[in-house]
């Protein structure tokens, strides 16, 4: 009885309880996987290692009828639905890249963080005006003596599939591995968050959008060309990033025969991207403390990797484009000596601590020297011990973009 009388006199009515503090609720993608959830925002880890959107419960009225599903709010703005909601984000994006261009210091990820791309020191380019003038080569290659390089059609049909999965790898918000993640957390380059959801609405296109998107596309790749000055060393290649972007969505993804393409647009694009291209390597493509085997500072290196990243993606490209349209390719000698992309732990790193360990670890591996692009083409000392030794200890940390690169040119040089 007095256990009884304990419990009841312990009781009290729902009306008068104080309110009970709410549990915070892990974001939606670790709920679906069944996964403990950090809970940090804007992304917790598991989101930012993958790369996806990470959405949290909002918080709801105590009388409010909101279905659950309803109560995520997604922290990634990229996506955006609605084809006039995105032509009309092309107004502002001129402004935001103004002021992208005045201020690209900013916190990510778990607010202790702060990345300044204003503050970079790369060696720059001397001859970059290889990359600008690469298009005339196969017409004057019989005054050059250079011979061209044989390309199996097996490897441009593998070169088609990986590039083509880069783009289509953007409808679930994935970058493509030639841009950094860093370079899409905090506040997004307005001009590739325009091009990722240009390129979302393309490929997901309904009936009677298709002309808009395309027009959209192309007016931004002619803002591209044109907004060259003022632009910072980290705009430069947002830009080069994203043109090529469009020109490979536009040719490996054409539009229907409703709409009618000019014959000299892919001429014209190959031409102006190799401009644009020009444009962010002559700042240049390796830091300084690189050339002297030093570490450099982390905003420095991100710039510079992706940057020759990106190079790379776009010459492979150029080589499905010619071989496409039945011109030759030739080997790209203007960058010779041009570090092969680094470890998957360096570039996957989002802490500064870690990358700045890791890349003490990268010093002490390679104190001989980072291996180079050209250490993968066809020279006298392909096929030697100390050549596929030096290769082999690089394979053994790339990542899939890296040995996506020794696939391409063990088939093409050997190794």
């Amino acid at each position: 009885m007095a256990q009884a009388s304990g419990r009841s006199g312990s009781s009290t009515p729902a009306s008068s309880r104080a309110p009970r503090a709410l549990r915070r609720k892990a974001c939606r993608k670790c709920v679906e996987a069944k996964t403990a959830c950090d809970l940090r925002k804007p992304k917790c880890k598991r989101c930012r290692n993958r790369n996806t959107i990470c959405e949290y419960p909002a918080p709801v009225n105590p009388g409010s009828t909101d279905n659950a599903s309803n109560q995520y709010a997604a922290v990634d703005v990229n996506r955006l639905s609605v084809t006039s909601d995105a032509i009309s984000l092309r107004s502002t994006r001129s402004e935001s890249l103004v002021n992208s261009t005045r201020n690209v210091s900013y916190t990510i990820a778990d607010g202790r963080t702060v990345l300044d791309f204003q503050k970079l020191d790369l060696a720059p380019m001397t001859d970059a005006e290889e990359i600008r003038d690469r298009w005339l080569r196969p017409y004057i290659s019989s005054s050059t003596g250079q011979e061209p390089k044989q390309l199996n059609a097996h490897t441009i049909q593998y070169l088609t599939c990986v590039l083509k999965s880069y783009l289509r790898n953007l409808i679930n918000s994935t970058a493509p591995p030639f841009i950094h993640s860093l370079q899409r957390t905090g506040t997004d380059s307005p001009v590739l968050c325009y091009c990722f959801t240009m390129v979302r609405m393309w490929l997901t296109r309904t009936p009677g959008c298709e002309r808009l998107i395309l027009e959209s596309m192309r007016k931004e790749m002619n803002e591209i060309e044109n907004n060259d000055a003022l632009q910072s060393d980290f705009d430069s290649l947002c830009s080069f990033q994203a043109y090529l972007i469009y020109f490979m969505t536009m040719h490996f993804f054409p539009a229907t025969a409703a709409v009618e393409e000019s014959d000299s647009f892919d001429s014209q694009a190959q031409i102006k991207m190799q401009e644009i291209a020009f444009r962010s390597a002559k700042a240049g493509l390796i830091c300084r403390a690189e050339q002297h085997k030093t570490r450099p500072s982390w905003e420095s290196w991100i710039i510079a990797s992706a940057k020759r990243r990106t190079l790379f993606t776009m010459y492979l490209f150029t080589n499905v484009y010619n071989t496409q349209v039945g011109l030759p390719n030739f080997v790209a000698e203007e960058l010779r000596g041009t570090m092969a992309p680094e470890s998957k732990i360096l570039w996957q790193a989002s802490d500064r601590a870690v990358w700045e360990r890791e890349y003490n670890r990268h010093l002490s591996r390679w104190e001989d020297g980072m291996l180079e692009i050209s250490e993968l083409w066809k020279s006298a000392a392909t096929g030697t011990d100390a050549r596929r030794k030096k290769i082999e200890r690089w394979l053994q940390s790339a990542d899939e973009f890296g040995m996506m690169l020794f696939s391409v040119c063990a088939h093409i040089h050997g190794c």
